[in-house]
């Protein structure tokens, strides 16, 4: 790979991506491209070597968008297994008595624990060599796993989330945490691909405005509208387009929301956290001590973070666990009632993603 295009190609001076052996190369010298997709090559693909050019176009884009594409990552074989299996637990999953939809039943988006059984748990998945390399650079060498699920939009959905943050404590200014979210099939604003806000993992951290200030609510991270009508000037938000088998880099704290899918087929994306070791996170994340030899030998990434567990693991009886704060005491958990937080355990009060999405949690083009 060989930097950014100056030159532009097909008609009217417009910029396109060029691809050169191989590999893209993006063209996004003009502020406001968002996101930007960088392509290994087949020749990094096959080897596992992941190319200096790539890493630091990664990291390039990455701290200046909170948010990067890296296509052509993953095997093929691999994303097609995973996702039929995905789609196959789906209806089981959906009359657990936990099951709790994300931001209502509108968007028809749920959390879904992937399979737990080894022959599931793909190395070239879960510790892509190339996405480890990148994490290393971005959070330290080793980064810990620490949280595992995927996020299944499923057809027929008719709303939307509210644009918020995943974290909404008093998080570091540099990136802590990151969520490779690996997309298992071809997803656009068809099929509902998360509507992304380029840019505000660090949105106005030049002025007297905290994280706080900007959400709506301090428990749930949603962000308050006139935040949001302000950033759409800066850069507005995007729905874009991402091959299957790629991994989307994006930062704990960039601004985003699920989409409706309209599609008849579920839209499926993986959602697998790594966090810096200094960051000192204390969730925890639970995986078949079956595969423990293979993980610690040959997956090259900490394992501070995972709890063997003996015998066979029953993915769909995982309740959603989080906690991406550094109190042990601020988890969430799924139950029968729905999302417990620590407000529900302190107080009775049970209001962790009960709040009803309106047109002032997003963005309304004005006048």
């Amino acid at each position: 790979m060989n930097g950014e295009t100056n030159g532009t190609n097909g008609t009217n001076g417009v910029h396109k991506p060029k691809y050169i052996e191989g590999a893209l190369v993006p063209a996004v010298h003009r502020y406001g491209d968002n996101p930007v997709t960088i392509r290994l090559s087949d020749e990094e693909l096959n080897s596992d070597k992941t190319n200096w050019d790539t890493i630091q176009e990664v990291l390039k884009y990455y701290h200046r968008d909170g948010l990067v594409v890296l296509e052509n990552a993953i095997p093929e074989h691999m994303i097609d297994i995973l996702y039929n299996k995905i789609v196959e637990d789906n209806d089981r999953y959906l009359n657990q008595p936990h099951m709790t939809w994300n931001q209502g039943a509108g968007p028809k988006n749920v959390s879904q624990v992937p399979p737990l059984k080894p022959e599931y748990l793909y190395r070239e998945v879960y510790a892509n060599s190339h996405m480890i390399r990148i994490l290393e650079n971005l959070l330290g060498p080793r980064p810990e796993f620490r949280f595992l699920n995927s996020n299944v939009a499923c057809p027929g959905g008719s709303g939307r989330q509210a644009v918020h943050s995943d974290v909404h404590h008093d998080f570091p200014t540099q990136p802590f945490g990151v969520v490779m979210n690996t997309y298992l099939q071809d997803s656009s604003a068809a099929n509902g691909v998360t509507e992304i806000w380029c840019g505000t993992h660090n949105a106005y951290p030049k002025t007297t405005d905290s994280v706080h200030d900007q959400q709506l609510h301090a428990e749930t991270g949603w962000i308050k509208k006139e935040y949001i009508q302000k950033q759409a000037k800066i850069k507005p938000p995007v729905q874009p387009e991402i091959k299957k088998g790629s991994i989307v880099f994006r930062d704990l704290r960039l601004w985003h929301a699920g989409m409706p899918n309209t599609s008849s087929h579920h839209r499926i994306m993986l959602a697998i956290d790594y966090f810096a070791e200094w960051y000192q996170c204390p969730m925890a994340l639970k995986l078949p001590s079956s595969i423990r030899k293979d993980v610690e030998e040959k997956w090259e990434i900490s394992t501070k973070g995972i709890e063997w567990v003996e015998g066979e693991m029953d993915c769909l009886e995982q309740p959603f666990f989080l906690n991406m704060t550094q109190d042990p005491s601020k988890y969430i958990v799924q139950t029968e009632k729905g999302f417990e937080d620590w407000r529900a355990r302190e107080t009775g009060r049970w209001d962790f993603d009960k709040g009803k999405v309106g047109e002032k949690n997003y963005w309304t083009a004005e006048e």
